[in-house]
């Protein structure tokens, strides 16, 4: 495979892996039993079953650095295979490293191809994408610290809503979608000489499409622009094959074994499962921190709180441990903190989602227990409906978890699945283009001017019912014509940095005068964790919530919050998040959301476009609607605003002492732009079932226990929604009232039901 010789050499010259057999005896300490106090363990979960299998495991010392020093002298396996990389990336158009997590090459090969290549050349800058945002920030923040800067210098990142780069940016770390934005306005991205793709086999549904279009663009600009696929794991044949035959590197490291013990038995409640495997490590095994994957925030926080009540009750003479939660929406300097050593004498136990996996390396880490599932997207285009839901990780995930514990010693990983559950496994990851919705990128990409997206050049195609699927629903969205092709509003949708549907609703906001409303519903929904779940203040939480409420629904209850926040003295803004059980920052970020989509808003001269989103006589009509009806919470009105399930709380007057309510006529209007963009998510209750059902498919959906309206007694007869979770049942969230005649008004449902 790899065809450059001298490379061959340099790259390959880690230690070689070392094998190492095992009894198939499970080791003696998980033969006792719990104390009995403790009631926490469930029988299955007692005795696991010692698979002889052995993952071995490259491990890379310890990333080090000097702050002051500008080029930091750090030992790690990348360095030695420098001259080979940077000769590789000169001689190839596209090259494909494959380098074990902590190898040092997200950090150093964007650095080697500036200092070594660009640099030295013509212009331009180097790119590298990321699938998350946590990492191309957290990443961007560490390299700029090497080079002895701050980020929006040389080196900076643009994630949406955040783009810190000036015209001094020499490095420029991104997510895969903003680079995909580019592209529309810079089509052969001439102000890049170098692009590195990291983290590649996560094959997320803008990488994808990036693959082709790169491809592409690489094919225009050869020998001006370079391509580098990058990945600590990956099927590095199938990527060669598809960047025409590209040598591929493997950069090595030291290697230590991970021992892997499977369950007996498959475990009903993983969480629980996971629980007790920690406690059982902490009492059993030697030091060492543990890394426990999870599949959300909930989960981690649930699993947090029983760690640290069980904790009270083991003896006197078993040690402490500190539990750290890890998960992509943490803000970045809680996420540092997994990063610190234990306190003395106790032991770190780091609660993780797949973040984990690849984009967050923590050292230190000797034990790893694995529940086997992973939160994902999935699309189905017989009812249209893309359902964020649990699922089995890839037998390549699970490889990549159980080497977290390998880095520093041998270690130890334990899989809460059986033996048998892990060779059902899918070999790889399902790349996201296969089996989520496609709607956005197909926009994206008939607005390139990409008109046969079936005969596009992807790495794995597409299932060709989603892609119809997705034309159509863009031709009841107005921004297909009957030919395919991309209309006036389809290519001003494609001006905002959100889907489809939400850019709608606020064009339609735009046109009823409501888009500043609009645009905080579509800025509240789109930023995640807005109010604090820990346990410890979880009821606090939903009373305060619960003091918003309004009985059109989430929608409104968020623009209520958000308006209730601005009215609040700025200097006393943290302590109003603070009592309201609110995330002070990530309301700043909404704050920051509002403004650059009001920005975009108002660039455009939409007025004939607005016409074909709310006729003009329906804004005459409802121009005339009375506009002094309060919104204000009254339990017992009977105001198509007021909450009847027992919240009677007033909302505290704003700075100026008066209600900062809005007016019923904006909350009618704000779920009337609703309606114009997430018409296909619209459920009715069915009173026969007593349960809600889609319009489009007719599935079974239940309001989220998290919505406002969750515990009305009287369900409303049509509610809106923007996504839909599956955990134990389908759940809707972000769920609004609303009325047939208002979707009956918009062109694009009134074809749909044709």
């Amino acid at each position: 495979m790899l065809s450059d010789g001298a490379l061959c050499g340099l790259l390959n010259s880690g230690a070689c892996m070392r094998a190492s057999a095992f009894s198939n005896s499970f080791p003696s300490p998980f033969f006792l039993l719990f104390f009995p106090a403790l009631r926490y363990t469930s029988p299955s979960l007692i005795l696991f079953s010692f698979v002889n299998v052995v993952a071995l495991i490259r491990v890379l010392p310890p990333f080090r650095y000097m702050l002051n020093e500008r080029r930091p002298q750090v030992h790690l396996p990348v360095t030695e295979a420098r001259a080979a990389i940077v000769r590789m990336i000169r001689r190839h158009n596209a090259v494909v490293i494959v380098g074990e997590t902590g190898s040092g090459k997200t950090t150093q090969i964007p650095q080697y191809v500036w200092d070594d290549i660009v640099s030295k050349g013509d212009g331009g800058i180097v790119g590298c994408t990321q699938p998350r945002r946590v990492a191309a920030v957290s990443i961007a923040r560490h390299v700029a610290q090497q080079r002895g800067g701050k980020v929006g210098g040389e080196v900076a990142y643009a994630v949406r809503f955040d783009d810190t780069c000036t015209k001094n940016t020499k490095i420029k770390f991104m997510t895969d979608g903003i680079l995909l934005r580019e592209i529309q306005t810079d089509p052969d991205l001439t102000h890049y000489r170098c692009l590195i793709l990291d983290e590649a086999h996560e094959r997320t549904l803008h990488g994808d499409v990036l693959f082709g279009l790169l491809k592409d663009i690489a094919r225009r600009r050869k020998n001006t622009l370079s391509i580098v696929i990058m990945s600590a794991t990956l099927n590095e044949e199938h990527f060669s094959k598809f960047w025409w035959d590209a040598p591929v590197g493997v950069i090595h490291g030291r290697t230590f074994p991970v021992t892997i013990y499977h369950t007996v038995e498959p475990q009903a409640d993983y969480v629980e499962a996971a629980v007790s495997a920690l406690l059982q490590i902490h009492q059993r095994e030697e030091p060492g921190d543990v890394l426990c994957f999870l599949t959300g925030r909930e989960e981690i926080e649930d699993a947090k709180r029983m760690l640290e009540q069980r904790m009270k009750l083991l003896p006197n003479d078993i040690g402490d441990f500190v539990v750290l939660p890890l998960y992509s929406a943490m803000p970045y300097e809680q996420q540092l903190v997994v990063f610190d050593p234990a306190p003395p004498g106790k032991r770190k136990i780091i609660i993780a989602t797949n973040i984990a996996e690849t984009s967050i390396t923590v050292e230190g880490i000797k034990y790893v227990v694995d529940s086997g599932v992973v939160k994902a997207k999935h699309y189905n285009s017989k009812t249209g409906m893309e359902v964020l839901a649990e699922v089995d990780v890839s037998r390549a995930q699970a490889t990549q978890r159980a080497g977290r514990a390998g880095r520093v010693a041998a270690g130890k990983c334990f899989r809460l699945y059986t033996a048998q559950a892990f060779e059902s496994l899918h070999e790889n990851t399902v790349p996201e283009i296969q089996r989520c919705s496609l709607i956005s990128v197909v926009l994206q990409m008939k607005s390139l001017n990409i008109d046969r997206i079936a005969d596009f050049e992807f790495m794995d195609a597409p299932n060709p019912h989603a892609l119809t699927k997705a034309e159509e629903t863009l031709m009841l969205l107005n921004a297909l014509d009957s030919e395919g092709c991309v209309t006036p509003l389809g290519k001003r949708l494609t001006d905002f940095p959100i889907e489809p549907a939400a850019a709608m609703v606020l064009l339609a906001g735009k046109a009823l005068g409501v888009e500043r409303e609009a645009v905080i519903a579509i800025a509240m929904t789109s930023t995640e964790n807005l109010f604090v779940t820990s346990r410890d203040i979880k009821e606090r939480a939903d009373r305060c919530k619960g003091a918003f409420a309004k009985s059109a629904g989430d929608h409104a209850t968020l623009v209520s919050i958000y308006q209730a926040f601005k009215h609040s003295p700025k200097d006393q803004r943290k302590l109003w998040c603070e009592t309201n059980a609110i995330s002070y920052r990530q309301m700043l970020k909404v704050q920051d959301v509002i403004t650059q989509l009001m920005a975009i808003l108002a660039e455009g001269d939409d007025e004939e476009l607005l016409a074909t989103l709310v006729p003009k006589s329906v804004r005459q009509a409802l121009s005339h609607k009375a506009t002094d009806e309060s919104c204000a919470v009254v339990s017992g009105s009977n105001d198509d605003n007021t909450v009847t399930n027992g919240y009677d709380h007033q909302w505290e007057p704003g700075a100026n002492g008066r209600s900062s309510g809005l007016k019923f006529r904006d909350f009618e209007l704000l779920r009337r732009a609703l309606c114009c963009g997430y018409f296909l998510n619209v459920a009715f209750y069915n009173a026969k079932i007593g349960n809600f059902q889609t319009v489009v498919g007719q599935q079974v959906v239940h309001i989220h226990p998290s919505s406002v309206l969750f515990t009305l007694r009287r369900k409303p007869a049509l509610v809106l929604f923007n996504s839909v979770v599956r955990t134990t049942r389908r759940y809707m969230q972000n769920v609004s009232v609303v009325q047939e005649a208002w979707l009956r008004e918009t062109s694009s449902f009134s074809r749909m039901m044709l």
